[in-house]
């Protein structure tokens, strides 16, 4: 099973993403416990759980695999600790997508490339902040110029991602994840950032 678990602080702020028996272990420490939502459809609670349940050998506990899991320790925060600068997580933050033309590639492997906004030549880091995914032909034509120089636009400024949303983005290309955690992550967009 590749069930995975959001896991919010006692503040409803989202915090990790860990493996289901991560989640599981932590429910049963009393650590956590199953985020419970409205449903307007029928207008009750309702636990955000898979419909997948496991137990340990003589039944005497029985979980359903939590969706999303709020911890009950109210010291825990989100971290703001940076990500590693890798090519792979610059290709997720930009959705395999050249930040130039708009072209959309199925993986790193074929026509994408690491392009420096401000030159290297020209002391640009190698960083989130100055780096976006571009194809070849982008590359190429920019080459040792600034966007303006080149008269070339980029869709969007390169900031550094946050890591539980990064986690998110990479999670749901490759296997997709539930509905109910997008509330969490984009409404609480000033832990984010």
């Amino acid at each position: 099973m590749n069930f995975r678990t959001l896991v919010l602080n006692k503040y409803h702020q989202p915090i990790n993403i860990i493996s289901w028996k991560e989640a599981v272990i932590l429910l049963y420490k009393e650590a956590a416990e199953t985020v419970v939502e409205w449903d307007k459809s029928d207008e009750t609670y309702r636990m955000l759980e898979y419909d997948k349940s496991v137990s340990n050998g003589d039944r005497s506990y029985v979980y359903k695999l939590p969706v999303i899991i709020r911890l009950l320790d109210n010291k825990v925060l989100p971290k703001r600790k940076r990500l590693r600068f890798n090519r792979i997580n610059l290709f997720y933050r930009d959705d395999f997508t050249c930040q130039y033309c708009g072209t959309k590639f199925e993986s790193a492997t074929k026509g994408l490339e690491v392009e420096h906004v401000h030159p290297q030549s020209r002391g640009g880091a190698t960083s989130f902040e100055n780096c976006v995914a571009a194809c070849r032909e982008c590359n190429s034509k920019k080459a040792d110029k600034t966007p303006e120089e080149a008269g070339m636009k980029l869709f969007k400024k390169p900031v550094t991602p946050n890591p539980v949303m990064l986690m998110y983005i990479k999670l749901n290309r490759k296997q997709g994840i539930h509905e109910s955690w997008t509330r969490y992550l984009f409404h609480n967009t000033e832990i984010l950032s």
